[in-house]
């Protein structure tokens, strides 16, 4: 009996970033410049749209009552985690939009994240965003360095235990988490993995349990 786990890795944009977002948007174009950052948003909105395309084209023949969507930045679950979905997803956030969608269609919303680790890596964030220059952002982010390594490695474990608790036999788990994470090394081997290359052939093949062979 399978369990298959697509992992996904993304491109949060700013609106997701809550009561940071204003002031991470300073940092951005500080840093980038207001003709690079529109840039980065526009490439951002982009990868959603076609994420969007891609997984309703990949779904299409799912059963949608099988599929568990997981989301980093998630710590609950059931009427409480869709309604963070679905205050997300009016605020403009394609992230949330998209994972408000495979609700709607059936798919079940997991807790995914330990708030304590949230909250700390949150106070972390905070500090750095609001440095009042460039050289003591660089500052303290030097010095909370390993601390971020270290929380994004717990968040990864946590993340990992969570899925393979709440994952079923022939279920098929969906997990939309940011590009740096990396919980593959965390998931027991029962878990049938893959992680998204955006290809629609390949994910496909993976899906329904293609070899190579049979390509």
């Amino acid at each position: 009996m399978r369990k298959g786990l697509l992992i996904i890795p993304v491109a949060h944009s700013e609106v997701e970033m809550g009561s940071l977002s204003a002031d991470i948007a300073k940092v951005l174009e500080g840093a980038l410049g207001s003709e690079r950052r529109e840039r980065h948003r526009a490439e951002v909105a982009a990868f959603w749209e076609s994420l969007k395309v891609l997984l309703e084209r990949l779904l299409k023949d799912v059963d949608m009552r099988t599929v568990k969507v997981y989301q980093d930045g998630i710590p609950v679950g059931g009427e409480l985690g869709m309604k963070l979905v679905n205050d997300c997803a009016r605020t403009g956030s394609p992230n949330f939009q998209l994972l408000a969608s495979l609700i709607e269609k059936g798919a079940t919303l997991e807790k995914t994240e330990d708030t304590r680790l949230l909250k700390e890596e949150y106070e972390i964030l905070k500090e750095l965003v609001s440095a009042k220059t460039a050289s003591e952002r660089e500052e303290r982010a030097e010095h909370y360095k390993k601390r971020l390594y270290a929380l994004t490695e717990e968040r990864d474990s946590y993340i990992a235990a969570k899925i393979k608790e709440t994952l079923g036999k022939d279920e098929l788990g969906i997990l939309f988490i940011g590009a740096t994470h990396s919980i593959v090394p965390f998931l027991p081997p029962e878990i049938d993995t893959f992680v998204c290359d955006y290809v629609e052939a390949d994910i496909m093949d993976w899906l329904w349990g293609k070899k190579p062979a049979e390509k």
